[in-house]
């Protein structure tokens, strides 16, 4: 007995002292609780919409990171016409509802209107519409337009949509690759004012919609980092850019390209390892598509290309008697896409990592951009969790742990590509 308390007892004090080897290996920069800090920075900074000062500021905190991991730094600018948006309202009398501007706003039309509010479910017959700020609801990142147009061409003075998802609150709604702005204003409002807004509808009220804010021409930048000399590069990019906060949208992204970018400078692989963080993702990825127009390596000099989009590691929410909480798992409904020439060091590095994984020829997120331009060899993550898009989407869409175990599996994908 003696004998085997004393072998229990020497066992369990090598088992701490082999993990406290282990844990003193690990870099500080990919611990659950560095990459959470970095997630809760980004968010502090404000609402991320490209070319704004919040997003600057993004653009020049992550310059600042990489060039003291010694990577050389450069910006790549692109100009846009930018709405900051101040304030929105759907006023029905004494009470007023927030709304959000679809995107692209016009500057060419008043952005208050008073007309009645009529609900496009009561009615199929354009001439319904004519005149009338009309009620309708979408839902999702795509198809809206076959839903607006008939009301556009109706005669519609204005458009409320009750964004409907889970989560009560407004989802803003990425634009199509048009730059075109609405002919008529269009805003988009939670589901919980639906009750609101519907009780209007019945009393045939009069509605006053005010979209306020400012028109600017701007400068809008990704900002980009090379370090190393080998023949082929290594591209690790993600999108830095979202309508609000963007905790669980971004967040986790830019913490594992950020945490991943301070691997690679000590890891001194043979390649030239390329670090691009893209504005313009809400405006139809448009710093990705400037990237692969100017300074992209070319597909036949490019080894891997690993994009961060969203959501790529936040957590699960279950519905509780109280309504909706996160839990401490992970939201498993991430997508997980990789080339088919990848496939033997993606199911080694991601066993233990749930998601929607698939083999594919056409990505997800900003890597979509990448695949038509023929780059062979790719991993990417993007999903739309609980919050995407929501103004409440905060660092709590994600945790620690979360963070370490995702940024871990891409470190040793990477590693295990790179010395194929």
């Amino acid at each position: 007995m003696t004998f085997s308390v004393n072998f229990i007892t020497l066992s369990s004090l090598m088992s701490l002292v082999t993990l406290s080897q282990l844990t003193a290996q690990t870099p500080d920069y990919l611990t659950g609780k560095r990459l959470y800090s970095t997630v809760e920075k980004f968010v502090s900074l404000g609402e991320h919409r490209t070319g704004t000062e919040t997003d600057r500021n993004t653009s020049a905190w992550l310059g600042n990171e990489l060039r003291q991991a010694g990577y050389a730094v450069k910006y790549l600018e692109f100009p846009v016409k930018q709405f900051f948006f101040d304030k929105g309202t759907l006023s029905t009398g004494a009470k007023a509802i927030n709304v959000f501007p679809l995107w692209y706003v016009n500057d060419k039309i008043p952005l208050q209107v008073d007309a009645p509010i009529f609900d496009s479910r009561t009615s199929s017959q354009p001439s319904d519409f004519s005149g009338k700020i009309v009620l309708t609801r979408l839902s999702g990142q795509i198809g809206h337009n076959a839903i607006l147009k008939p009301l556009i061409d109706g005669g519609a003075k204005a458009i409320v949509a009750i964004t409907e998802n889970p989560s009560g609150e407004i989802v803003a709604i990425n634009t199509s690759y048009s730059t075109e702005p609405w002919p008529i204003p269009i805003v988009l409002v939670a589901p919980k004012d639906s009750a609101s807004i519907l009780a209007a509808v019945t009393a045939h009220k009069t509605a006053s919609l005010a979209i306020k804010g400012t028109f600017r021409d701007v400068i809008a930048r990704n900002i980009y980092g090379e370090i190393g000399n080998g023949p082929k590069t290594i591209v690790v990019s993600t999108p830095i850019s979202g309508w609000f906060t963007c905790g669980g949208e971004r967040g986790p992204g830019i913490a594992a390209w950020l945490a991943l970018a301070k691997w690679a400078s000590e890891a001194k692989l043979p390649y030239t390892f390329l670090f691009t963080a893209n504005s313009g993702h809400e405006l139809a990825n448009l710093g990705a598509r400037q990237l692969l127009e100017t300074i992209a390596p070319k597909p036949a000099d490019t080894q891997l290309w690993v994009h961060l989009g969203a959501g790529i590691a936040t957590r699960k929410w279950a519905k509780t008697e109280a309504g909706y909480a996160p839990t401490n798992q992970v939201d498993a409904n991430r997508q997980i896409v990789y080339s088919p020439t990848v496939k033997g060091s993606f199911e080694q590095s991601f066993q233990a990592i749930h998601g929607r994984k698939a083999v594919t020829d056409k990505g997800v997120g900003e890597l979509i951009e990448v695949v038509k331009k023929g780059y062979p060899n790719f991993l990417a993550i993007a999903g739309a969790h609980f919050l995407f898009h929501a103004p409440m989407d905060d660092a709590k869409a994600t945790s620690p742990e979360l963070l370490e175990k995702i940024t871990l599996a891409l470190k040793q994908f990477i590693e295990q590509e790179a010395r194929r």
